[in-house]
């Protein structure tokens, strides 16, 4: 067998989401081995050494002048996100260049699919990599807690302690006529679950302050574990529903406060966002709705089952990792 290296992503900015390190730890399950761990943001262009091999899903990039990668890295580009801020930068000639030496291009949303494709580039809607979490992380009954989490649930409708503890934020949400959203999002709360649910919820925050890319793999994992047994979480971050779709989570994600189809950052939403039981507040006119059927308030007893849209999704991942690692050990 030959001795193949290996490399993992992390990050490395003041405020992590754990969500980075949950998409990084969805590659690396299909890894015999860890050599190395690279920033997704520095080190990737500057890399010089033995050759490595890497899983190349998630977000790029803050740091776009760092782009594209050293020919050291030999990639599986899966699951990737070009955020529209850096489309430019992101399909200069260098870096089409590139995609095009290591087509097809898996992309973890349709907008990028179609930036790419737009510039000539063979590219196509691959999903997340977490979607293929229930690889490591299996739900079992005896496991199953009593747990109903609230992770980050409509993050962007700030609460009136955040606004009135910053004025520049209280000018910018009254400017924008966003004051009154902490009202909203107790409505929508109120509206679609059950006094016990809200009452027995436990509210997580999925950033952290930076600490060693050791201990955010540790939390990730843990992160993950957690998730993996709750009876029932509520979310509006991605990098929590998708893993809950993987591991069979009964999971709702609350899709509101992100600026509509106008928000650069919302292309990384496109496709993945069907996959989901959502509560859909409309940005215009604070219209909820539901995309399932359900009788009733979200209950302990009355739970959505989750939509089994992402599995030809996930079984392609998986297949694709596997024989990623496979070409290379043989």
């Amino acid at each position: 067998m030959k001795d193949v290296k290996y490399a993992v992503m992390g990050c490395s900015r003041e405020i992590t989401n754990v969500g980075d390190f949950v998409q990084s730890i969805a590659g690396k399950q299909y890894l015999p081995k860890v050599d190395m761990y690279m920033d997704r943001d520095l080190d990737l262009k500057k890399y010089e050494g033995e050759k490595v091999k890497m899983i190349m899903n998630g977000w790029y990039m803050h740091q776009p002048e760092n782009w594209p990668p050293s020919d050291d890295i030999d990639p599986l580009l899966l699951s990737m996100h070009i955020n529209a801020s850096v489309y430019d930068s992101m399909t200069s000639s260098e870096s089409l260049a590139y995609f095009k030496k290591h087509e097809p291009i898996g992309c973890r949303d349709k907008g990028t699919m179609k930036i790419l494709n737009k510039n000539g580039v063979d590219a196509y809607f691959s999903g997340c990599l977490t979607l293929t979490l229930g690889k490591s992380y299996k739900r079992e009954e005896k496991n199953i807690t009593d747990e109903v989490l609230f992770v980050d649930p409509l993050f962007h409708y700030w609460s009136l302690k955040t606004m009135l503890s910053d004025l520049k934020k209280l000018g910018a949400r009254i400017k924008k006529r966003r004051f009154a959203e902490f009202l909203l999002k107790k409505k929508v709360l109120r509206e679609n679950f059950t006094t016990e649910v809200l009452e027995k919820a436990q509210y997580i925050d999925q950033t952290i302050p930076r600490t060693t890319v050791e201990d955010n793999f540790r939390i990730a994992d843990e992160y993950l574990k957690r998730l993996c047994n709750a009876k029932l979480v509520v979310t509006s971050r991605i990098h929590c529903a998708l893993p809950c779709l993987a591991m069979g989570t009964p999971v709702v994600f609350l899709n509101g406060g992100f600026g509509g189809n106008n928000n650069r950052f919302n292309s990384r939403f496109e496709g993945l966002i069907d996959f989901f039981n959502r509560i859909d507040i409309d940005d215009n006119t604070n219209v909820i709705s539901r995309n399932f059927d359900l009788k009733g308030k979200i209950g302990l007893d009355n739970l959505p089952t989750n939509k089994t849209l992402h599995i030809p999704y996930a079984k392609d991942l998986v297949e694709k990792c596997e024989q990623f690692v496979t070409n290379f050990q043989n």
